[in-house]
């Protein structure tokens, strides 16, 4: 039996109208198979080819199933109309139910395009979802319908919105209104708050939150609350016995039944054993030591959804470290297979190559883990003599860290060094322009009278200081190509060597490694 923390609701509170929040619409587990010792003989459930049939439904899960209702649409205001003087909901079309509702609320056949009614015939109430809030509070006026000439009586009501959550707070007096309370608890220290209701005469109240979290205590004026969880009750009407619905909405008002062990119409001097419609117990029906009494909030089982979540991700972990060591151990299979049909010079050489092989490669499969393992927490076995071979352990991520900050400065140095080869060729660029600028033409007239003169040879100074500029130029070029190569280089050896850290940390954080100290450390001196 789960124990699902909340307070408790006597009967009286549950037959009274009020917030109707979604019913729950998750179906049980099926019950767990019995072990091979304690399973019975019979050949109820089973098919003729061997397999088995889906066992039958208890009482409570089959009222889980037919409470159901369709998706309706959200965002949009959910009133809930519960019918008196005995209708059964069963027993209305809807087109006379939406007739007689427009009729009673004023609204015209058009005006309720827009808006949803869905019969619950287990729950014996209608529900209907308007978008438009006139509408919605049209609906909630309405006080009787009628239908085939026959007037009943309804209770009508809004239900809590979309993606809240309800909580009990208990010691309120009993002469504060529901304004007061409002005043007092709805304010700015309880800020996801929306609204408050009496339950009935009591002292206690319920706390409309926002969001799927019920506070543990909240303030009502200076005073601190203990706050819990809203629990529903399992509904079970006292006057035909009947589960799903109350006895204020009851279709038959007139049915008698025990309430201790179900019977319907029992005699004057009945005599009978306690027994529980919902969970089969041996005490009287939704009795307070019925474990299926309340309801399970719809926070916890989201809670319990995310758990089997988790459960079923570790599950297909440790199925596929099991797949994994099937193949290691039907490749080992084969190997050894081949094996028988090789020549028996071949099979030595082999058996060699094989000795060599788990000679170099056996103390890192000994402490090698699988997934299950490490999931479990199991420690690797402790080598009972040192490895023939000295292992080369992989350098920490402390270590790494360290090679990541020299390659970070050394990659703000060349930055540096770009930068100031940069300056150095936008000075040499304006030298070459200057250079390269045009002169004064030379005068038009040219004495051609004298012969003309060979230029004389260059000098090597001349030729120098001229090509001095362009070679610095392309020297420069030159320099930055290698510089930027060098730093995206250094870029991607700086990245790789971070995502080879962070792997390894988060390795070394999911696995525990014990290490013997004394396992590589020479023996004691023998004593002569």
């Amino acid at each position: 039996m789960e124990i699902v923390e909340g307070e408790a609701i006597s009967p009286e509170e549950a037959n009274g109208p009020g917030w109707i929040t979604a019913y729950n619409r998750k179906p049980s587990k099926s019950k767990a198979n019995q072990s091979q010792d304690t399973r019975p003989t019979s050949t109820r459930g089973r098919r003729r080819d061997g397999g088995r049939t889906a066992e039958p439904r208890s009482a409570y899960q089959r009222l889980v199933a037919t409470s159901r209702l369709p998706q309706l649409p959200r965002d949009t205001y959910r009133i809930i109309v519960r019918p008196r003087d005995g209708l059964n909901v069963a027993k209305i079309t809807p087109v006379q139910f939406e007739q007689a509702l427009a009729m009673a609320a004023a609204l015209a056949p058009q005006d309720l395009m827009e808006d949803s009614i869905c019969p619950n015939v287990t729950q014996n109430i209608f529900v209907v979802c308007t978008p438009i809030e006139r509408n919605a509070r049209a609906y909630t006026m309405v006080q009787q319908l009628r239908l085939r000439d026959t007037l009943y009586r309804v209770a009508v009501y809004p239900a809590p919105p979309d993606n809240t959550c309800k909580g009990v707070i208990r010691g309120i007096d009993i002469d504060l209104t529901d304004t007061q309370l409002r005043e007092l608890i709805v304010t700015k220290r309880n800020p996801s708050a929306l609204e408050v209701k009496r339950i009935k005469n009591t002292t206690a109240v319920t706390i409309l939150f926002q969001g799927m979290q019920v506070p543990n205590y909240v303030y009502c004026g200076a005073s601190i609350v203990r706050c819990t969880l809203f629990r529903r009750h399992t509904e079970v009407c006292y006057n035909c016995g009947s589960l799903g619905h109350r006895a204020d909405v009851c279709p038959n008002p007139n049915t008698t039944w025990c309430r201790k062990c179900g019977l319907k119409t029992p005699p004057e001097n009945h005599q009978c054993k306690p027994h529980c419609t919902l969970c089969g117990g041996p005490h009287p029906t939704a009795d307070k030591d019925c474990k299926r009494k309340f309801q399970v909030p719809y926070i916890v089982r989201q809670r319990r959804r995310r758990r089997r979540r988790r459960g079923r991700s570790r599950s297909r972990g440790s199925s596929g470290a099991s797949s994994r060591d099937s193949s290691a151990t039907s490749s080992t299979y084969a190997t050894s297979r081949r094996s028988r049909s090789l020549t028996p010079t071949a099979r030595r050489r082999s058996a060699q190559r094989s000795h060599s092989r788990s000679r170099r490669h056996s103390p890192s499969r000994q402490a090698e883990l699988t997934w299950a393992d490490r999931v479990q927490g199991k420690k690797p076995p402790l080598r009972s003599t040192p490895p023939v071979t000295k292992v080369t352990r992989p350098s920490l991520p402390e270590h790494e860290s360290e090679v990541v900050t020299t390659l970070r400065e050394e990659l703000a140095g060349l930055r540096a060094t770009i930068q100031q080869l940069t300056t150095q060729l936008n000075e040499a660029r304006h030298q070459i322009q200057t250079l390269t600028a045009p002169k004064d033409p030379p005068s038009s007239t040219v004495d051609v009278s004298k012969p003309k003169r060979r230029a004389p040879p260059l000098r090597e100074a001349d030729t120098n200081d001229s090509d001095s500029p362009e070679d610095t130029l392309n020297e420069i070029l030159r320099l930055t190509r290698e510089n930027h190569d060098n730093i995206d280089t250094l870029s991607r050896r700086v990245e790789a060597l971070e995502q080879k850290a962070t792997i390894k940390a988060k390795t070394k954080a999911r696995t525990v490694v014990s290490v013997d100290p004394t396992a590589n450390l020479p023996g004691p001196p023998n004593s002569m």
